[in-house]
């Protein structure tokens, strides 16, 4: 038995089923390691969407500003597109693994690149979402012809964000 797991009793029988609950954990931790070792062209649709979301906002903003038009409204959809969408496709066109690395190591390491793979892909995604708010927040204010005091805050917050991400992402795949 691992360390951090607790041992149930039935509640009926009051008899210990340790061994029934370890195979049952077990067994579920190998189809979680499937889930997580197989990228599926379903995790290319929640990013499809909000990419198609932000180009038609931008779109519909543009139709009711009257004809003024701002750069970092109209391409703020490149945001999420280039750096989400395109190294997904990659991903899965390649079957190279960009934030996840074999997590079959000995016992604690494996759980430690788990967490900072997955905070590396916390992170980066984050850091788009920021600079694509943003990216729409500049574009508003450039379209109504004034300027704000926050724009230089979502800068500096999402590529510190992206930064932290990738600084994960690389501590991630470093074998320790």
């Amino acid at each position: 038995m691992e360390k951090n797991q607790v041992i149930y009793y039935h509640s009926a029988s009051r008899q210990d089923n340790a061994e029934e609950r370890m195979e049952n954990m077990q067994g579920r931790q190998n189809i979680s390691d499937n889930k997580t070792s197989q990228l599926s062209w379903k995790s290319l649709l929640p990013i499809t969407l909000t990419t198609v979301f932000v180009f038609v906002f931008a779109k519909i903003y543009g139709i009711f500003s009257h004809g003024v038009s701002s750069a970092f409204m109209s391409y703020a959809f490149l945001l999420p597109l280039s750096l989400i969408f395109f190294p997904k496709l990659l991903t899965l066109c390649t079957g190279n693994r960009l934030w996840n690395g074999s997590l079959e190591t000995e016992e604690g390491e494996g759980e430690r690149k788990l967490f900072l793979s997955s905070l590396a892909s916390f992170l980066w995604k984050s850091g788009v979402a920021v600079l694509t708010v943003g990216s729409l927040y500049k574009g508003v204010l450039d379209i109504y012809g004034t300027s704000g005091s926050f724009e230089w805050v979502y800068l500096v917050v999402g590529v510190l964000t992206l930064v932290s991400g990738g600084i994960s992402a690389l501590l991630a795949k470093k074998a320790w």
